[in-house]
């Protein structure tokens, strides 16, 4: 089975549910499952500069709205064995960190991605970095075990620039407005925060034999 997933590295609700996703895949039993993440900007390449988050998200929603999502996403972490920190985080450009993701899928398939996503994430949402600073994302590279200076010479260069953006195009242009969204083989869709794996897992669990049987 072919699972297409949208995310973006500047979304709190992507982080729970690629834990949400991931915990589900593990204990679904499938062998057959082939991940393929797709780039995602939800507010284009803005901001042009890191700006804090919090008042990132009050410009953009006003400030009491902003402080709800806030609590959400924070009483919602723990849950998933994620700490936010937002009130000393930033909002950034995730270009340069989707171009890494599509670098170490590429190269290096989806379990070196994955755990190169999770650090880009911890590093946005639990560790207050700049994800838009080359350093910052070097220091991930290494953590997952990835060579830093194919890395370095990717950021230094225009690699994958064209790629990531025509992907987000063609995301928006096929009807995606919200992210994180799961398409299953073309047949059935996840979309918005998920905390539960069963929402998962009724679409990855193979069918028992027992059911089968009954069907027959």
């Amino acid at each position: 089975m072919r699972i297409d997933i949208w995310s973006d590295l500047t979304c709190p609700w992507c982080y729970i549910t690629k834990r949400t996703f991931e915990l589900a895949l593990s204990s679904s039993g499938r062998s057959d499952v082939h991940v393929v993440l797709h780039p995602y900007q939800i507010d284009g390449e803005r901001p042009a500069e890191p700006t804090p988050m919090l008042e990132w998200l009050a410009g953009k929603y006003g400030p009491d709205r902003a402080a709800r999502m806030n609590k959400e996403v924070t009483a919602a972490g723990p849950r998933h064995g994620i700490a936010f920190r937002n009130e000393s985080g930033f909002a950034a450009n995730s270009l340069d960190a989707h171009r890494l993701l599509r670098w170490a899928g590429l190269s290096h398939g989806r379990p070196v991605q994955s755990r190169l996503e999770e650090l880009l994430f911890a590093a946005c949402f639990t560790e207050s970095a700049d994800i838009s600073d080359h350093e910052e994302l070097l220091r991930r590279v290494e953590r997952a075990g990835l060579d830093r200076e194919r890395a370095g010479r990717l950021l230094a260069s225009d690699e994958g620039v064209a790629e990531v953006r025509a992907e987000v195009r063609r995301a928006r242009e096929f009807g995606i407005g919200a992210v994180p969204r799961f398409d299953f083989g073309g047949a059935q869709r996840v979309e918005g925060p998920q905390e539960d794996p069963a929402v998962f897992l009724r679409v990855l669990r193979p069918v028992s034999s027992a059911t089968r049987g009954e069907e027959s």
